[in-house]
């Protein structure tokens, strides 16, 4: 129902790698995934489930 972010050093770290990370809920990220790896783009995501 949150969407938490990551500490700013964890995103300035991902960032200086080259790395885009992006936090939304779980359909959006599903959704998200697909359209990149549609695209042929390198793509790994992480989901939390709850239940």
């Amino acid at each position: 129902d949150t969407q938490v972010f990551p500490p700013a050093a964890v995103m300035a770290a991902c960032l200086t790698r080259g790395i885009g990370l992006e936090v939304m809920n779980n359909p959006a990220a599903a959704r998200t995934f697909n359209i990149l790896a549609s695209e042929g783009r390198k793509v790994a995501a992480a989901f939390i489930l709850t239940g």
